[in-house]
């Protein structure tokens, strides 16, 4: 294994972080201080030293958590502003909020110690499935609007598909698949077509949904499901992905 790989999944920093320890000497292994980016070593056998404290590797953690909306999506304490802290109380240090949500938005983010899977997920278009709150009723030419992209922050955004859910007198709901992690991109849409964005939630994460979970629950995956992410993100692994779920709770009829 590769040794800013290991570091990553001990929990040490990033995989980008951990190639600046090495570089800069902070690392030794077996006694030896490695500063050569490419080096490996065997997690069973060797002995991974940082600044002079040994570093243990760690089974890897993924849990899949349903953010409530008015939370900041990250583990560390931030004032009077709720966070997912207060929900995953056993949460350790190197524990990171892969896809985090914005503070309006709701829906399931991952969390995990794989830094890994954490850069991978980043940079990957995997797909996420949104139920999108629009202002007003929406027409059949906004729905295939959409379906044609649009473009946020100088990028394109092309979405798999978008399907209009519910319509009321006053608002609409949209379910857009988009291989996009950062919901602001969905406010973008609501621009394209001139309706106000009312509420965003992800309903699923690669092949993971929210069913079985209530606002602030979590669950940790199988092995199956942990491996079919990595593989969707472009990792090693093999998995079987779950069965398409329903509305999010309160983003059909009646809103």
């Amino acid at each position: 294994m590769r040794l800013q790989r290991f570091l990553a999944q001990a929990g040490v920093s990033s995989r980008r972080r951990a190639e600046a320890l090495i570089a800069s000497g902070a690392v030794r292994v077996n006694g030896e201080v490695v500063s050569a980016l490419g080096s490996n070593v065997n997690p069973s056998k060797d002995r991974v030293e940082v600044d002079g404290r040994r570093v243990h590797a760690e089974s890897p953690i993924y849990r899949l958590v349903l953010k409530p909306r008015a939370c900041l999506a990250t583990l560390t304490a931030s004032g009077a502003r709720p966070t997912l802290k207060r929900y995953l109380r056993d949460a350790e240090p190197g524990w990171q909020v892969v896809a985090p949500l914005d503070f309006p938005a709701e829906g399931v983010v991952l969390v995990t110690n794989d830094g890994a899977l954490g850069q991978a997920l980043a940079k990957s278009r995997v797909a996420m499935t949104y139920h999108v709150k629009l202002q007003g009723m929406i027409s059949d030419n906004d729905v295939e609007r959409l379906a044609r992209g649009w473009r946020w922050e100088g990028k394109p955004v092309k979405p798999a598909s978008v399907e209009r859910l519910a319509v009321t007198e006053k608002n609409s709901w949209v379910e857009v698949v988009v291989g996009e992690t950062r919901p602001r991109a969905l406010k973008a849409a609501g621009d394209l077509i001139r309706h106000s964005v009312l509420k965003i939630a992800r309903v699923r994460l690669g092949g993971l949904s929210f069913e079985g979970l209530k606002m602030g629950g979590w669950r940790d995956l199988t092995k199956v499901e942990a491996a079919d992410l990595r593989k969707r993100a472009g990792l090693e692994g093999t998995g079987v992905a779950g069965s398409m779920p329903g509305p999010m709770p309160g983003s059909s009829k009646g809103a």
